[in-house]
């Protein structure tokens, strides 16, 4: 399947809020015939992902911040600064947290894209956050975002 140049700005996108962050889809899997996905994510103060693993190949740019990441022996631990980056192979149990008390922000890559797999996930447990709605403050804590995505919901419904 073929696609179009992508050019946006910085702070355009489309804009989904889910559990660990604020995402903001700079090359969605739509947007690139399924091929790949590209995302930026704002994460809050201690965040944490669990290990898990998944069939897509998955890429870390660090923009700013610190994360812990821990790929394939989680017994070891990299420290992951601006400017750093991590390349998760498909099926290799990753997790990550951020280590700081401020928000941080990693840009994200996925391949291959495609709606049925880890984007699709992201959907369907996040909220969009659309042109107009107050954006939530990122260096609150997690359990704050969590209840703010809750708030979301119910006014969606």
């Amino acid at each position: 399947m073929s696609w179009s140049p992508i050019v946006l700005g910085p702070g355009e996108g489309e804009k989904l809020l889910f559990k660990t962050g604020l995402m903001t889809f700079k090359a969605s899997s739509a947007m690139t015939g399924d091929q790949f996905m590209i995302a930026e994510t704002e994460l809050p103060p201690g965040v944490s992902v669990p290990p898990h693993s998944h069939p897509e190949a998955e890429v870390f740019y660090i923009l700013r911040g610190a994360f812990e990441f821990r790929v394939g022996d989680m017994e070891q631990p990299h420290v992951c600064t601006e400017g750093a980056i991590v390349c998760v192979p498909p099926h290799v149990i990753h997790a990550f947290q951020n280590r700081l008390d401020s928000s941080g922000k990693i840009l994200g890559m996925m391949l291959p894209g495609g709606g049925s797999g880890l984007e699709g996930f992201f959907r369907q447990i996040g909220v969009p956050v659309r042109p107009g709605d107050q954006q939530p403050d990122m260096n609150q804590p997690a359990d704050q975002l969590l209840q703010d995505i809750a708030q979301r919901r119910l006014s969606i419904t």
